[in-house]
């Protein structure tokens, strides 16, 4: 019998905090940009947003996608603490996407 994945918990990008750190989460919202180079897209929802390391997933190469400003995406990923301050909330989040 395979391997059940671990369940992803729905959750809005105004919602998250520490508190979610390690945990694997679905999100969200729309892409206002995607930095190729660093592999980050920034999703925003409403007034609240976060930054995504989509590396793991996201062929850089292949990027007609990014040129899509404020197109809807859905993110399964481990959310984690950044070690750069990006400004806003102390501590922000960073979500890595599978």
């Amino acid at each position: 019998m395979p391997q059940q994945t671990e369940r992803a918990i729905p959750t809005k990008i105004e919602s998250l905090s520490k508190a979610g750190v390690g945990c694997k989460l679905r999100l969200a919202g729309r892409m206002l940009s995607y930095e190729p180079i660093t592999g980050l897209a920034l999703v925003l929802d409403g007034e609240e947003g976060i930054l995504v390391d989509v590396t793991l997933c996201v062929d850089r190469y292949s990027n007609s996608w990014s040129r899509e400003r404020l197109c809807l995406v859905m993110i399964i990923g481990y959310l984690e603490t950044s070690p750069v301050s990006t400004g806003g909330r102390p501590g922000n989040p960073l979500l890595t996407a599978m």
